[in-house]
């Protein structure tokens, strides 16, 4: 895929990339193989959200088991129709991935996220989906919150969450070259291994994402007064002090300085003490 390509398929097919949907298109052939490379979709059942012009799509439909593009763009679906009209184990499917209602049935999902949904995009697959892997191209900016470390500026809810579903890596970074129109900024391609759940009941989940949704809505307050006065919990300051007494952790912390590890704690704590 190169511009040519892309201004002949659009031009063919009366399209143009729509910066509302952040469509920018991959047109270097060592990024694509790359990519299809770390997929290693063979004999899987593959799933890519957005695929566009179907850079990738090629390479993770010949290698998989079986393909299912689901891409929001109409004028895309009529393209990808056409490319994929005589290949079997290939489903093209016109809806937004946010509203769609996919059976979870694929091994490997993966996705070019448009900065404007990238966390909505992640949050649903990590609880609606169980695929082992993850794939995502993201905006360098979007990924260096996903693996920031505890303390850092750039760790918040998002990463707390997204770690507590998945093992996450950066495979390599790419520059705004490498798409077309070219980005203003550059991207970056991670790895998701899901983890093992850590709370098996859907109440105790619940609990920890409140809580953490609580320690950051607090920013910069102590994790006392952030757990007190948060809307998303009703626990008496009481309560909270004999919870972070209970686990060891100092009331006056900040939220942002808690590990996944000091979340799960916490919740723990919580759950035992409001029996």
């Amino acid at each position: 895929m190169n511009k040519s390509d892309i201004h002949r398929i659009t031009e063919e097919y009366g399209l143009a990339p729509n910066k509302k949907l952040g469509q920018n298109f991959l047109i270097n052939n060592e990024i694509i193989r790359r990519i299809v490379e770390a997929c290693t979709p063979g004999g899987r059942n593959v799933l890519e959200i957005g695929p566009g012009l179907g850079a990738i799509s090629g390479g993770l439909a010949e290698k998989g088991l079986s393909y299912t593009a689901v891409e929001i763009d109409s004028g895309f679906v009529r393209y990808l129709t056409d490319l994929f009209s005589e290949r079997d184990k290939v489903t093209i499917i016109h809806a937004d991935f946010l509203k769609s209602d996919l059976d979870d049935r694929f091994d490997v999902i993966v996705s070019n996220l448009p900065y404007y949904c990238a966390s909505e995009i992640l949050f649903r697959i990590a609880e609606r989906f169980s695929a082992p892997e993850v794939y995502g191209m993201m905006q360098k900016e979007m990924g260096d919150r996903i693996i920031a470390k505890p303390g850092s500026e750039n760790y918040g809810a998002l990463t707390v969450t997204l770690t507590y579903y998945f093992n996450v890596k950066v495979l390599f970074h790419v520059n705004g070259e490498c798409f077309y129109p070219k980005p203003d900024v550059k991207s970056s391609f991670l790895e998701f291994k899901r983890r093992d759940r850590i709370f098996t009941k859907p109440e105790d989940d619940e609990m920890f994402h409140l809580i953490v949704k609580s320690a950051f809505w607090g920013r910069r307050k102590t994790l006392h007064k952030s757990l007190a006065e948060s809307p998303h919990l009703d626990f008496s300051r009481d309560f909270i002090l004999s919870v972070l007494r209970e686990c060891g952790i100092d009331p006056d912390v900040r939220g942002e300085k808690l590990s996944l590890d000091e979340f799960v704690r916490l919740t723990e704590a919580v759950i035992k003490l409001k029996c």
